[in-house]
């Protein structure tokens, strides 16, 4: 049964449904909206912004219901103005208690059946419950404030551009990370506008942002893009640093870790490079498997149009990040019964803002990351009372 959530903020919120407003609850019976909210948790529902990929509802609107939407749209924005200028604070009222009911339903209405008009026209992605988990997760982290010291980042401005930047977009305001589920084409997590920049935050910046709790746990997958590539190959794991392998395995000469390293990667993504021969790592018997000479489409049931040249890197890095976001998505569910919750989710790691209490959760925690759906894969831990002074611990 399709509906439309009334989210303004969470103690304003109702459900308009085949005509009606209820205010009081959430009715039983209902099943595809438009987008997520906090007040859907747990319910099986499906979104019709995840079947379009992130696409706004205006960029969806079929023709014969575009002209309906533009005039409801502009309407319900013309009330927001009028509320706005005439100096009523939103935060003591319910926004949609100040607009006329008719208006309302037809807004609602409209987008109630642009809703119905993707469902009804719109394959479902292969990779939708994953979108439906990761939205849900994305949504319970933006709820957690960053505790940025901005006193000692006004302090680093006089000395640094980027700490300027950050202290004049966050000094005065509570920061929050707001993770866009559709910034990449590979499924990377990018930041929407105005958020925490959590993904490119200067190493000397980092020294700035404590936790909540009482100290940061990162979970670090070691060399993730070359364990996914041996899990693609159906290879075991190895327990140990995957370059020191390499070392052993590939390579068998003395060279140090970061000649290893760097060797593998400028193999890995250039095509034209000859410098590694080894059944561990067969480039062509991927791209046979996984890319079609247009598409790359992962395991985890993504699909990336790719030119030949990136059709690899597309499919390691795509598979990788939804590898992280998995496991990512089970430790946010988990923690949501527990003091502690997820901070942050860097590329291939996550940071979680622990609390003392669940101290004893942490083996559970690493056993979580670790044991993904492409296999297990070893895992780095650091623990750091800030998050640019983390040290690494065995547990």
């Amino acid at each position: 049964m399709f509906f439309q959530l009334l989210d303004n903020k969470f103690d304003c919120a109702g459900t308009y449904l085949d005509g009606n407003f209820i205010w009081d609850r959430v009715p039983n019976g209902i099943s595809k909206t438009w987008s997520y909210s906090e007040h859907l948790f747990g319910m099986n529902i499906d979104y019709a912004s995840l079947m379009v990929e992130g696409k706004t509802i205006d960029q969806v609107c079929p023709p014969h219901l575009k002209t309906r939407w533009d005039h409801v749209s502009r309407l319900l924005k013309s009330h927001y103005i009028s509320i706005n200028s005439s100096k009523i604070q939103m935060s003591d009222v319910c926004f949609y208690d100040l607009v006329p009911q008719k208006h309302l339903q037809h807004y609602f209405d409209t987008k109630n059946q642009i809703t119905k008009w993707v469902f009804d026209n719109t394959e479902k992605p292969g990779n939708y419950e994953l979108l439906k988990r990761t939205q849900a997760a994305v949504k319970e982290l933006k709820k957690h404030p960053v505790n940025l010291n901005s006193f000692a980042v006004y302090v680093s401005s006089e000395d640094c551009i980027k700490a300027k930047h950050l202290y004049d977009q966050f000094g005065d305001t509570t920061p929050y990370v707001d993770y866009d589920i559709f910034g990449t084409i590979t499924g990377r997590l990018t930041t929407k506008k105005n958020s925490f920049p959590a993904l490119n935050l200067k190493k000397e910046l980092k020294t700035h942002v404590r936790p909540n709790n009482d100290v940061f746990i990162e979970l670090d997958f070691n060399a993730a893009e070359v364990r996914t590539m041996l899990a693609l190959q159906n290879h075991k794991q190895p327990e140990e640093d995957i370059h020191e392998w390499n070392i052993k395995n590939v390579f068998k000469k003395e060279l140090s870790r970061e000649k290893a390293k760097t060797k593998l990667f400028a193999w890995l993504y250039n095509p034209e490079s000859k410098t590694i021969e080894s059944n561990f790592y067969n480039r062509e018997s991927l791209l046979e498997e996984y890319y079609d000479g247009e598409k790359v489409k992962t395991p985890f049931g993504r699909t990336i149009n790719a030119p030949v040249r990136k059709a690899l890197n597309y499919l390691l890095q795509s598979s990788s990040s939804d590898n992280t976001l998995d496991r990512f998505c089970k430790i946010s569910n988990f923690l949501r019964a527990t003091r502690s919750h997820v901070a942050f989710v860097v590329h291939d790691s996550i940071v979680i803002d622990l609390h003392k209490d669940d101290r004893k959760i942490i083996p559970i925690l690493v056993q979580m990351f670790e044991d993904t759906m492409l296999g297990k894969f070893k895992v780095n831990c650091s623990i750091g009372k800030n998050l640019g002074r983390m040290r690494k611990f065995s547990w």
